[in-house]
Order: C-alpha cells, then sequence, then structure tokens
C-alpha cells in the first residue's frame, strides 16, 4: 500500500516538475537576435510617472481621453479600454519592464517587443480588438500566436509579445517564422552574448541606445572615421546612449564602445588632442551671444585628427601652418542674427606664433581663390578675406588669432564686452569640460527677427513663442569617451516630461 502511494506520489511530483517546465517564463529579452545593430530600450513606467499624468490635477484630462473613446467603441470595448486607461497591466503588457525596439542585418523590420505579464489578459485585449476590426482573430501553432494588425505582424508566447514595425505586406509567412524563432531562444543565443548591451542595461536613463555604426548612413559614417587611420571599420563602434527626463532639464548622454584594440587607441589619440581651455577669450564674447563654442586643443595633432581632404599642395601647407599653430583655447560665437546681412559671427584661438596667417596673405596666390575673391592687407598682421556675399576680417594679435565677418566685431577685437558670456546663465557649466556648446534660447527670443515672427501670431509662431518662453539654454558638453546634450528649462522644480505635457495641454485647450 506504502509502495503504491509512493509510487502515486513520485508520479504526481514528475509530472509537476514536467508542467512547470513546459509552462515556465523565459527572460523576454532572450528575443533580441545576438546579431541586433539598433537597440532601444523605453521605461513605460518611468514616463508615465514622470509626466505626472495620474496625479488629481490630470484626473479632468484622463477622463477627457476615456470619453473620446466612447463613440469609436461598443460597450463591452469601450469598458475594457477604460480599465486600461486606468491600469495599464490590464492590457496583459508589463509596462513596468522596458520595451524594447530592435533591428538587426538580418531583418528588413524594426520590431517592437515587450513583456508579458498576463497572457490571458492579452488574448482578451486582442479579441476586443478584433471585434472592433483593428486586427484579425488570434491563430495558434507550435508553441506561439500570431495575428496582424493593419499590416503589422504580432506574434507571441506567454513571455514576450513581438510587433513588427513599417512592414510590406509581402512574405507574412516567412517573417512569422523568424519572430517565433527569436521567441524560442535562448540567453546564449541572444543579445546577452553582447557587452554592449550589458552596459546599455545598467544605465539609469528613462530611454536608452545602442546602435553599430551599420546602422547609420554612409554620410555619418564618414564622419566618424575622420582622421581615423587606414583599415578602421566604424561599424566595430558601438554607440550608447541614454535620453533622461530631469527636475528642470532633459539630458542626452552618450559614449562609444569597441572591442577593437586599434579603435581604442586611436579613440584615445583623439581624447588627448583636446584639453580644458582656460576661459582667455570668455571676456570678449558679450551674454547674449546666440550660440558659444569653446575647446581647447594640441595643435599638431589637431590637423592629424581632422584628416582635411580635397585641397591643392598650396592649400593643404598653409592650412597645416595654421592649424598646427593652435595651440591652447579655441572660443567662437554666433553674435547676431538679421534679415539684411549674414549671420555674424566672432572666433579667436591661442596661437603659437604670429607667422601662419602672414605666410597664408603672403602665399595666397596658392590658394585657389574663387574669382572676385581677394586677401588684402590692412594692417600689421591683420587682413581681410573679401568676396561677393562676405567679408571676413582676421589677424593675430599677442599670440591671439581672430576672425569675423562684421566689421562693428572687428573694431572691438580685443575688447572686453560689458556684460560677457562669464556672466550667463551657463558659465559655470563650461568649467573642466574639453569642450563646451550652448545655445541661448532667451538671447534667441530677444532677437528683432523672432519677435517679428512671433508677432504674427500664427499657430506655428504660438508654439515658437511658447518653446522659447520655457526654455534657458541648450548646451552640449565632450570629456574624454562621454558627451552630454541637455536642454535647460527655466522651470527647475518640475520634471522637464511634466512640463512638456503641460505646454501641450494648453495648446491642445486641455
Amino acid at each position: 500500500m506504502k509502495k503504491k502511494l509512493i509510487a502515486k506520489i513520485s508520479a504526481l511530483a514528475i509530472l509537476i516538475v514536467f508542467f512547470t517546465a513546459c509552462s515556465k517564463k523565459v527572460e523576454y529579452t532572450n528575443a533580441i537576435p545576438a546579431d541586433a545593430s539598433f537597440v532601444v530600450s523605453i521605461d513605460l513606467k518611468s514616463l508615465i510617472d514622470k509626466t505626472g499624468i495620474d496625479n488629481k490635477e490630470n484626473e479632468s484630462v484622463r477622463q477627457k481621453i476615456v470619453e473620446s473613446l466612447k463613440s469609436g467603441l461598443d460597450a463591452s470595448a469601450f469598458q475594457h479600454m477604460e480599465k486600461i486607461i486606468k491600469n495599464p497591466q490590464e492590457s496583459g503588457i508589463n509596462i513596468k519592464s522596458p520595451v524594447y525596439i530592435f533591428k538587426s542585418p538580418t531583418f528588413n523590420e524594426s520590431v517592437l517587443l515587450a513583456e508579458i505579464s498576463n497572457e490571458d489578459k492579452l488574448h482578451k485585449s486582442l479579441e476586443y480588438m478584433e471585434k472592433e476590426n483593428i486586427c484579425q482573430p488570434v491563430s495558434e501553432t507550435d508553441g506561439y500566436c500570431f495575428t496582424t494588425f493593419k499590416k503589422e505582424l504580432i506574434v507571441f508566447n506567454n513571455s514576450a509579445v513581438m510587433m513588427t514595425l513599417g512592414r510590406s505586406s509581402s512574405q507574412t509567412e516567412s517573417v512569422q517564422k523568424r519572430l517565433a524563432a527569436l521567441l524560442k531562444q535562448s540567453a546564449e543565443q541572444s543579445i546577452h552574448q553582447s557587452e554592449a548591451f550589458r552596459k546599455t542595461s545598467e544605465r539609469k536613463e528613462d530611454i536608452k541606445l545602442m546602435a553599430s555604426m551599420e546602422t547609420l548612413s554612409a554620410k555619418n559614417e564618414k564622419l566618424f572615421s575622420l582622421g581615423s587611420p587606414t583599415g578602421i571599420d566604424p561599424r566595430q563602434i558601438t554607440v550608447i546612449s541614454g535620453l533622461n527626463f530631469e527636475k528642470g532639464k532633459i539630458s542626452l548622454k552618450t559614449e562609444n564602445y569597441t572591442e577593437n584594440d586599434t579603435i581604442q587607441a586611436f579613440i584615445k589619440k583623439h581624447n588627448n588632442t583636446f584639453i580644458k581651455p582656460k576661459g582667455v577669450f570668455n571676456k570678449y564674447f558679450p551674454a547674449s551671444t546666440l550660440m558659444f563654442i569653446t575647446f581647447g586643443v594640441k595643435g599638431d595633432q589637431l590637423y592629424e585628427l581632422l584628416n582635411i581632404k580635397n585641397l591643392s599642395l598650396g592649400e593643404t601647407e598653409e592650412i597645416k601652418a595654421i592649424v598646427d599653430s593652435f595651440n591652447g583655447d579655441i572660443t567662437a560665437g554666433l553674435i547676431n542674427v538679421t534679415m539684411e546681412n549674414a549671420p555674424a559671427f566672432m572666433a579667436y584661438a591661442e596661437v603659437s606664433d604670429n607667422n601662419a596667417v602672414q605666410r597664408l596673405y603672403a602665399n595666397k596666390q596658392k590658394m585657389n581663390l574663387r574669382k572676385g575673391s581677394d586677401i588684402l592687407q590692412l594692417g600689421k598682421n591683420e587682413y581681410v578675406y573679401k568676396s561677393k556675399n562676405m567679408n571676413i576680417f582676421f589677424g593675430v594679435k599677442d599670440k591671439q588669432m581672430y576672425a569675423t565677418n562684421d566689421e562693428m566685431l572687428y573694431k572691438r577685437i580685443g575688447k572686453a564686452a560689458e556684460k560677457s558670456v562669464k556672466d550667463a546663465v551657463y558659465a559655470s557649466e563650461m568649467k573642466g569640460n574639453p569642450l563646451y556648446m550652448a545655445i541661448n534660447a532667451e538671447a534667441i527670443a530677444d532677437l528683432p527677427l523672432v519677435k517679428m515672427i512671433i508677432s504674427f501670431n500664427s499657430k506655428e509662431a504660438q508654439t515658437l513663442s511658447g518653446l522659447l518662453a520655457g526654455t534657458s539654454h541648450l548646451s552640449a558638453s565632450f570629456e574624454r569617451e562621454t558627451s552630454d546634450i541637455t536642454l535647460h528649462l527655466k522651470n527647475k522644480n518640475d520634471n522637464a516630461l511634466k512640463q512638456i505635457v503641460e505646454f501641450a495641454k494648453q495648446f491642445a485647450g486641455m
């Protein structure tokens, strides 16, 4: 009797283990292929929380969204959608886990991937969508389910759901089988074997991205191969980025990752070309400068990095002499924009000697100047490049090179501004960065040209006015392998995403 009981219990235990193993959910990110060249991770839960849409003050907005669905859905479908709006988990999709969008060389389509929290609820959601003729009936085969949503294909099992994005209507069966195969992948077969993906996953931003250079256009590949030695394939570099919405700002941080020793050596050499600027020229630029950039360089390494091509031998010699003479701070700014003249700019650079500019003038015949163009001497180490469209004043004084296309600015070369960028709202951000750039939204809003555009009171003008009114400045900085682009808002107390939602509500009359 005991033996029979033990045998039955053992058999039951084996069955429980078997069925548990068969129904066990696997990690949904195993579906991302190992060769994925573009992966975006979106933290929906964080984004929803930061919008403040769940707050009491937005209850009327949520209700308006719910009410807008009434006319287009039957009663049961409406009730289900209402539940999803109040609690997105009711859709069957786990919004607490990141949603991914990936692209792979083996796929023509981009694919959206999400984790399933409740397969029954997902089936229920799709049933309502079928009743409303939004999708086709769900079919099941070989351990997975599938349906079509317009041209897009949806494939899912008990762990993950995938949907194609921008798919052509042809080869549905082939794409379906490839997606189904991804659902069955193990971690060892997936993107989890990528160190770049691991580094991306460890980041804390709301939206994260990893992209191989092979996903970029030929034009962008040329940009990333700037100055690189022969034989380096830019596709062996992975860009890792993170976009984060914070109080008073939106920040995008980016770094380059590679396992190629030659590329690592090149990146290190590239980084060593730039040094922290001392702020020598900041006093010359007014606080109202529209766009400001400053960086420090070692000139003898800069020319090689720039990899300047398509110049005659004479031009190459003179340009190289100027670039090699750079030694320290280089600072430039867009000072003014009007309808009458070209945008006014001004630039300064520390140089090791005054001879490079003199050589440029002395050898101007080798420069292949355009017809009607010439370089004239205005005084000792002072010159002007004259052309049909623009005059550029340039020269050297006390080992400080300058250039500007505005005669009034030329007359003030070397004179400190009454209120300079040292007093600008972004002044403290410049310190410690080998390269820093700022676009001053407040100064742009004060331009007569912009005020005139806003006065037209069109929908576009109102949008521009609203955006400028809430924006302080845009900054970009670079240090070693990391770059940081940040949009700074005037309201420092509320999350930037919440401010965007509030702006959208006002614009939509909500």
